[in-house]
Protein backbone atom coordinates (compact mmCIF):
# COMPACT_ATOMS: atom_id res chain seq x y z
CA UNK A 1 0.00 0.00 0.00
CA UNK A 2 2.81 2.22 0.95
CA UNK A 3 4.29 1.70 -2.70
CA UNK A 4 1.07 2.55 -4.31
CA UNK A 5 1.01 6.07 -2.39
CA UNK A 6 4.35 7.01 -3.19
CA UNK A 7 3.33 5.99 -7.25
CA UNK A 8 0.38 8.03 -6.68
CA UNK A 9 2.38 11.26 -5.30
CA UNK A 10 5.13 11.05 -7.85
CA UNK A 11 3.49 12.18 -10.48
CA UNK A 12 1.98 14.81 -8.74
CA UNK A 13 5.86 15.36 -7.53
CA UNK A 14 7.35 15.30 -10.89
CA UNK A 15 4.24 17.40 -11.77
CA UNK A 16 5.05 20.27 -9.63
CA UNK A 17 8.89 20.34 -9.95
CA UNK A 18 7.97 20.68 -13.99
CA UNK A 19 5.25 23.24 -12.95
CA UNK A 20 8.05 25.31 -11.23
CA UNK A 21 10.65 24.79 -14.08
CA UNK A 22 7.68 26.03 -16.80
CA UNK A 23 7.15 29.07 -14.10
CA UNK A 24 10.21 30.36 -13.86
CA UNK A 25 11.72 30.03 -17.90
CA UNK A 26 8.33 32.24 -18.11
CA UNK A 27 9.32 34.22 -15.28
CA UNK A 28 12.76 35.11 -16.64
CA UNK A 29 11.56 35.47 -20.50
CA UNK A 30 9.52 38.38 -19.26
CA UNK A 31 12.01 39.59 -17.31
CA UNK A 32 14.88 39.38 -19.76
CA UNK A 33 12.21 40.83 -22.16
CA UNK A 34 11.16 44.03 -20.51
CA UNK A 35 14.51 44.66 -19.69
CA UNK A 36 15.78 48.06 -21.41
CA UNK A 37 17.60 47.35 -24.71
CA UNK A 38 20.94 49.17 -24.00
CA UNK A 39 21.13 52.78 -25.64
CA UNK A 40 24.14 52.48 -27.90
CA UNK A 41 26.75 55.55 -27.23
CA UNK A 42 28.16 57.45 -29.32
CA UNK A 43 31.27 57.43 -30.81
CA UNK A 44 33.10 60.55 -30.06
CA UNK A 45 34.47 62.40 -33.20
CA UNK A 46 37.36 65.07 -33.65
CA UNK A 47 36.15 68.67 -32.86
CA UNK A 48 37.30 69.40 -36.35
CA UNK A 49 38.23 67.25 -39.77
CA UNK A 50 41.45 68.84 -40.07
CA UNK A 51 43.71 71.97 -38.63
CA UNK A 52 43.08 74.10 -41.72
CA UNK A 53 39.18 73.73 -40.93
CA UNK A 54 39.95 74.56 -36.94
CA UNK A 55 42.04 77.64 -38.03
CA UNK A 56 39.82 79.10 -40.59
CA UNK A 57 36.73 78.47 -37.99
CA UNK A 58 38.93 80.13 -35.25
CA UNK A 59 39.60 83.16 -37.29
CA UNK A 60 35.87 83.69 -38.56
CA UNK A 61 34.89 83.82 -34.97
CA UNK A 62 37.47 86.14 -33.92
CA UNK A 63 36.43 88.38 -36.92
CA UNK A 64 33.26 88.14 -35.89
CA UNK A 65 33.97 89.06 -32.25
CA UNK A 66 36.01 92.24 -33.64
CA UNK A 67 33.04 92.98 -35.81
CA UNK A 68 31.09 92.77 -32.40
CA UNK A 69 33.52 95.02 -30.43
CA UNK A 70 33.45 97.81 -33.27
CA UNK A 71 29.67 97.42 -33.23
CA UNK A 72 29.88 98.41 -29.71
CA UNK A 73 32.35 101.54 -29.79
CA UNK A 74 29.61 102.34 -32.06
CA UNK A 75 26.76 102.31 -29.75
CA UNK A 76 25.19 100.21 -31.66
CA UNK A 77 21.95 98.40 -29.91
CA UNK A 78 22.53 94.22 -29.54
CA UNK A 79 25.99 94.68 -29.87
CA UNK A 80 27.39 92.15 -27.71
CA UNK A 81 30.83 91.14 -27.98
CA UNK A 82 30.97 88.95 -25.24
CA UNK A 83 28.76 86.03 -27.01
CA UNK A 84 32.08 84.83 -28.42
CA UNK A 85 34.03 84.62 -25.15
CA UNK A 86 34.33 82.09 -22.60
CA UNK A 87 36.49 81.76 -19.44
CA UNK A 88 39.44 84.37 -18.58
CA UNK A 89 38.48 86.34 -21.83
CA UNK A 90 35.30 87.01 -20.43
CA UNK A 91 36.10 87.75 -17.14
CA UNK A 92 38.81 90.20 -18.80
CA UNK A 93 36.38 91.98 -21.08
CA UNK A 94 33.82 92.54 -17.92
CA UNK A 95 36.65 93.81 -15.94
CA UNK A 96 37.90 96.35 -18.94
CA UNK A 97 34.51 97.39 -19.21
CA UNK A 98 33.89 98.52 -15.18
CA UNK A 99 37.54 99.92 -15.10
CA UNK A 100 36.23 102.46 -18.46
CA UNK A 101 33.08 103.21 -16.57
CA UNK A 102 34.19 103.85 -13.08
CA UNK A 103 37.34 105.97 -15.16
CA UNK A 104 34.29 108.14 -17.27
CA UNK A 105 36.22 106.73 -20.06
CA UNK A 106 35.47 104.96 -23.27
CA UNK A 107 36.60 103.73 -26.55
CA UNK A 108 35.36 105.15 -29.82
CA UNK A 109 36.68 104.33 -33.83
CA UNK A 110 36.84 101.08 -35.64
CA UNK A 111 39.76 98.04 -34.97
CA UNK A 112 40.68 96.35 -38.67
CA UNK A 113 42.28 93.00 -38.24
CA UNK A 114 45.38 93.04 -40.95
CA UNK A 115 46.69 89.32 -39.56
CA UNK A 116 45.78 86.22 -38.34
CA UNK A 117 48.77 84.02 -37.58
CA UNK A 118 48.40 80.56 -36.94
CA UNK A 119 50.41 78.68 -33.83
CA UNK A 120 48.97 75.72 -32.78
CA UNK A 121 46.21 73.80 -33.32
CA UNK A 122 45.10 70.72 -30.85
CA UNK A 123 41.95 68.32 -32.51
CA UNK A 124 41.83 66.03 -29.19
CA UNK A 125 38.27 64.16 -29.40
CA UNK A 126 35.30 66.27 -28.74
CA UNK A 127 36.89 69.76 -28.31
CA UNK A 128 39.76 71.91 -30.23
CA UNK A 129 42.24 74.65 -29.07
CA UNK A 130 43.47 76.88 -31.80
CA UNK A 131 46.00 79.68 -30.90
CA UNK A 132 47.28 82.09 -33.00
CA UNK A 133 48.68 85.59 -33.18
CA UNK A 134 45.77 88.54 -34.36
CA UNK A 135 47.34 91.84 -35.81
CA UNK A 136 45.08 94.55 -35.35
CA UNK A 137 45.53 97.86 -36.86
CA UNK A 138 44.29 100.21 -33.90
CA UNK A 139 44.97 103.08 -34.95
CA UNK A 140 41.36 104.50 -35.56
CA UNK A 141 40.45 104.03 -32.14
CA UNK A 142 40.40 106.55 -29.70
CA UNK A 143 40.29 106.49 -25.81
CA UNK A 144 38.46 109.44 -25.09
CA UNK A 145 37.01 110.94 -21.02
CA UNK A 146 33.38 111.97 -19.69
CA UNK A 147 34.16 115.87 -21.67
CA UNK A 148 35.56 114.21 -24.98
CA UNK A 149 39.08 114.76 -24.92
CA UNK A 150 41.42 112.30 -26.54
CA UNK A 151 43.42 110.33 -23.84
CA UNK A 152 44.81 107.50 -25.41
CA UNK A 153 48.16 106.98 -24.39
CA UNK A 154 50.57 108.39 -27.13
CA UNK A 155 53.01 105.01 -26.86
CA UNK A 156 49.97 102.35 -27.84
CA UNK A 157 51.44 102.30 -31.37
CA UNK A 158 49.11 101.77 -34.68
CA UNK A 159 49.05 98.17 -34.74
CA UNK A 160 48.63 95.56 -31.55
CA UNK A 161 49.69 91.88 -31.75
CA UNK A 162 47.40 89.59 -29.70
CA UNK A 163 47.60 86.13 -28.99
CA UNK A 164 44.15 84.53 -28.55
CA UNK A 165 43.08 80.76 -27.37
CA UNK A 166 39.98 79.66 -28.75
CA UNK A 167 38.38 76.29 -27.39
CA UNK A 168 35.17 74.20 -28.72
CA UNK A 169 33.84 72.64 -31.54
CA UNK A 170 32.92 73.58 -34.72
CA UNK A 171 29.79 75.07 -33.82
CA UNK A 172 30.83 76.41 -30.63
CA UNK A 173 34.50 77.44 -31.21
CA UNK A 174 34.84 80.76 -28.08
CA UNK A 175 37.74 82.31 -27.29
CA UNK A 176 39.03 81.77 -23.99
CA UNK A 177 42.27 83.64 -23.46
CA UNK A 178 43.75 87.24 -25.26
CA UNK A 179 46.72 88.40 -23.91
CA UNK A 180 49.56 91.58 -25.22
CA UNK A 181 51.98 89.11 -28.41
CA UNK A 182 54.98 90.19 -29.39
CA UNK A 183 54.85 92.96 -32.30
CA UNK A 184 57.18 91.56 -34.32
CA UNK A 185 55.06 89.13 -35.23
CA UNK A 186 52.87 91.88 -37.22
Amino acid sequence: MRDAMRMQRMPLCVSAVALSAVALTAALGCLTACAPTPIPTATPTAAFASEEEAYAAAEEVYRAYNDALNERRAMKAGADPQRYLTGSALEGDIDTARLLSSADLHATGIATIEAFIRESADLSIGAATVTAVVCIDVSAISLLDGSGADVTPPERGDTIAQQVVLIGASDSLLISNESTADGSRC
